[in-house]
């Protein structure tokens, strides 16, 4: 039995060096405000309501004004919502890629545009305090609308650590929904006892959950083990009820090819032969190239009760791999002009309705994501572009 009371499971993990899995971001490095846009005594609610509407207005979403989503963002970050945007958290956020403790994103199904976000609590800089911030998010979310928690209390402790290791501990989402109420989301750190964990705390955490057979089915897809080339890096866990309920693994792939990924996405009942590996080369060259190894591409297997296999979608890295935004754009329109796919145009019209400075100079996209198929999906990750590391020239 292990510290957290269940027999060893079937994955099994493989030793994990410094340089390979996910990369700090801004964590670790000072930051320094860097705005052309917000005053250092916006909040950080202000500054991420004025990026949620824009979004809303470059889409052409209705059912939102500027002020009702201030209201919710005020209500869901509470104190640190209401900090200056001025002064940069302790310790950078992993969730945004310039370090902000936000990250909003956008994401085409079928064509279909809808806008999220990511909350990241700053806490008091330690990892410890950010968890207990996001734990107590979860138990205010519990009364809204829709809402269920009763999956995620059953596996919280597995995630919760006295000192916990990783850039990360808990973050949050919510999507906003014309005509409905809005749908949240939590992010969990497998490897928040250190990353040879990660894999045991992963399978626990699916079994309670009550996950087996998609699990089984990834699991052996992947010949029972979890190494650096496939590593557990998150999990996500949609906060509701009944059979809508879907667990996320994010799987991070340091030192294999495209076409690897693309095989072990092939468990997936959704797969696609080859798109994986068309989306990676054509958005980011081939896996040899130096750039590719700044920041893993990442799968991502959905996992629900209804069915006996997951679903996949891959997560392709934009910033730092492409040195701007003007440069990740061009590759990542090509790729969805070449699929076919109707946000191409949307896609860079929100680029350029968001922007706050020329795209060349720009470094806020984070991960582009793709799932193809009958329900195509396109998101996209776009940081404030509020923070700089401190040592940067400008």
């Amino acid at each position: 039995m292990d510290a957290h009371g269940a027999d060893p499971g079937t994955a099994t993990t493989a030793a994990f060096s410094a340089d390979t899995g996910v990369i700090a971001e801004m964590v670790g490095r000072p930051l320094r405000f860097d705005s052309t846009r917000y005053l250092p005594t916006d909040s950080y609610a202000q500054v991420a309501t004025d990026r949620v509407w824009r979004a809303h207005r470059s889409l052409g979403l209705t059912g939102e004004t500027r002020e009702s989503i201030l209201s919710l963002l005020e209500e869901l970050t509470g104190s640190w919502g209401r900090l200056p945007v001025g002064t940069p958290p302790e310790r950078a956020c992993w969730v945004s890629i310039d370090g902000m403790p936000f990250e909003p994103s956008v994401a085409w199904v079928n064509g279909t545009a809808g806008v999220r976000i990511s909350l990241e609590p700053p806490g008091d800089g330690t990892a410890a305090s950010r968890t207990r911030e996001a734990m107590a998010l979860t138990r205010r979310l519990a009364g809204r609308p829709g809402v269920c928690v009763d999956r995620l209390l059953s596996i919280e402790d597995l995630f919760v650590e006295d000192d916990p290791q990783g850039f990360f501990t808990m973050a949050h989402a919510v999507a906003w929904r014309p005509g409905a109420h809005p749908e949240y989301k939590i992010f969990l750190n497998p490897a928040v006892a250190g990353r040879e964990q990660a894999a045991d705390r992963t399978e626990q955490a699916m079994l309670r959950l009550g996950l087996e057979r998609p699990w089984r089915a990834l699991v052996d897809h992947l010949g029972g083990a979890f190494t650096p080339a496939h590593e557990p890096v998150a999990i996500a866990l949609d906060l509701v009820g009944g059979e809508d309920f879907r667990a996320q693994l994010y799987l991070a792939h340091s030192g294999v090819s495209a076409a690897q990924i693309d095989a072990k996405a092939a468990v997936a009942r959704d797969h696609v032969p080859g798109l994986f590996t068309r989306a990676l080369h054509q958005i980011n060259g081939p896996h040899d190239a130096a750039a590719w190894q700044r920041k893993p591409p990442v799968t991502t297997f959905t996992l629900d009760t209804r069915h006996e296999l997951p679903s996949a979608t891959v997560y392709v890295p934009l910033i730092p791999v492409h040195d701007s935004d003007a440069a990740a754009r061009d590759r990542v329109a090509a790729f969805l002009r070449a699929e076919g796919s109707p946000a191409a145009a949307p896609y860079l019209a929100l680029l350029d309705d968001l922007a706050d400075r020329p795209l060349s100079r720009s470094l806020t996209q984070n991960f582009m994501s793709y799932r193809g198929g009958d329900a195509s999906r396109f998101s996209i990750y776009l940081a404030p572009g509020t923070y700089r590391a401190a040592d940067e020239l400008d």
